[in-house]
This record gives structure tokens, C-alpha cells and sequence, in this order.
């Protein structure tokens, strides 16, 4: 949470009260006020299990869009000019907000998408460099003016209504595509995404594989965890 800029807040919507949580003036925890739905309660389960392959991915998924939906909206009441969805387990740079600021053009820039990123294995002394296209591996990806961000009724069964964040790898088309609105690049990495059993990319196996694949991308794409770098995104 450590942050140069600081008028930001977070929002942390939670089915159950989580045990680890972190006191912090600028974070809030909010229960989600529409509860947690099994496989059989989502409305349009068929259609999200042919998208997403199992009972299990229809459901954390469909949990997910729904909670980031209403974290976006908590934002805008409160008025917030931009919004993000961030992973728990997603480390920004302590820099980053203070470079929106200072590009945002007094609220004029639709908002913007990280070109780059880092991944980092705990107990690794290093980061993988992701070169490019970090948007379609991790969430933690865009800043959108909250004007392009829409909120809808929680009665709908639209997975459109709620997935804008959850398709990460799509944002950027998709306010093109829909509104010809053009997000800028984030081209220096300030993120590091964190390797863990339940990530939903299996970036684990993809990237920390033993293949020679593997073994050489890891010797060309790494870079050495340093004070600098490990206080830069706060790794401990």
C-alpha cells in the first residue's frame, strides 16, 4: 500500500470477513451486499461454462466481475475521477499513482493499460521481465476514467454488464471497439505479479516450468531483485 501519491482509497469487497486484513486509513472493506452463488444459482451458467471450461472458473469468475462491479461503483459515489481493479496479491510500483496524476491532463485521459510487468516467484532472488502484452496475463492492468466504467442493475444476467475489468485482455479493444476511445501505454513495468498456487493464468507452470524453453526465458528475461526494486513495490 505504499504509495508516493496519496489521495487514493481501496475498496475490499468480501463475501467472508478475511482473516488477514490490513488497517489502513485509505482501505475500506465492504461485504457484498448480493452474497456468494454456488454453480447452480448463477443465471447463466450454460453460457459462462462454455466460455471459461468448468463449473469451478464459471464461478469464480462470475464472483469476481460481480464484486469488481460494485467496487467501481462505491468509487464513483464517493467521486473518484479514475478507477482499477487490483489483485490482493498484486504488487504497483510506489510510483505509480504520482505518474497518473502527473499525465492525467486534469481528467482529460480516458485512462491507461501496462504494456509491461513484472512476475516474481516467492523465495526467487529475481523478476521476470514481461516484455509485453502484460494486460492479457494479469488483472491489475488498467485505469479508466470512471465516466467509462458503467454500473449496471445487480438484478442483471448480462455477463457484459459486469465483466469490463474481468476481461482484462479486452478492455482496451473493447472501448475502441464500442466508444473509438484509445487507452494510452504504460510502456516502463510497474507491476509485479506474484506467483501462487491459485493463480487463475497457471502463470506458475507457464513460466517457472523445467523446460528449456523455460530455462532459457527465465535467463534472458530476469532481473535481479534489488534493494531498490524490492522497495520500489514493497517486497519483503
Amino acid at each position: 500500500m505504499k504509495q508516493d501519491y496519496v489521495h487514493f482509497k481501496v475498496f475490499v469487497l468480501y463475501t467472508d470477513f478475511p482473516c488477514d486484513f490490513i488497517e489502513h486509513p485509505q482501505v475500506t472493506y465492504v461485504e457484498f451486499p448480493f452474497g456468494h452463488q454456488s454453480y447452480d444459482e448463477i443465471p447463466i451458467r450454460e453460457e459462462l461454462r462454455i466460455k471459461f471450461k468448468s463449473e469451478k472458473m464459471v464461478v469464480r469468475r462470475w464472483d469476481k466481475a460481480r464484486k469488481l462491479t460494485y467496487g467501481s461503483k462505491l468509487a464513483k459515489e464517493e467521486g473518484f475521477n479514475y478507477l482499477m481493479a487490483l489483485d490482493a496479491d498484486d504488487l504497483l510500483s510506489r510510483y505509480f499513482f504520482a505518474r497518473l496524476a502527473a499525465n492525467s491532463d486534469k481528467g482529460e485521459c480516458p485512462g491507461w493499460y501496462m504494456h509491461k510487468g513484472y512476475i516474481y516467484k516467492p523465495g526467487t532472488n529475481y523478476l521476470m521481465l514481461v516484455p509485453k502484452l502484460m494486460r492479457f496475463l494479469n488483472g491489475s492492468t488498467h485505469v479508466l476514467r470512471a465516466d467509462l466504467v458503467p454500473i449496471p442493475d445487480f438484478q442483471s444476467t448480462d455477463w457484459l454488464d459486469y465483466s469490463l475489468f474481468t476481461d482484462h485482455g479486452w478492455i482496451k479493444d473493447r472501448l475502441k471497439t464500442y466508444l473509438n476511445i484509445d487507452l494510452q501505454p504504460i510502456m516502463q513495468p510497474m507491476l509485479v505479479y506474484v506467483v501462487h498456487g491459485s493463480n487463475i493464468s497457471k502463470v506458475n507452470a507457464k513460466e517457472y516450468g523445467l523446460s528449456f524453453k523455460n530455462i532459457i526465458k527465465r535467463f534472458l528475461r530476469g532481473r535481479l531483485l534489488t534493494r531498490k526494486r524490492k522497495e520500489e513495490f514493497g517486497i519483503h
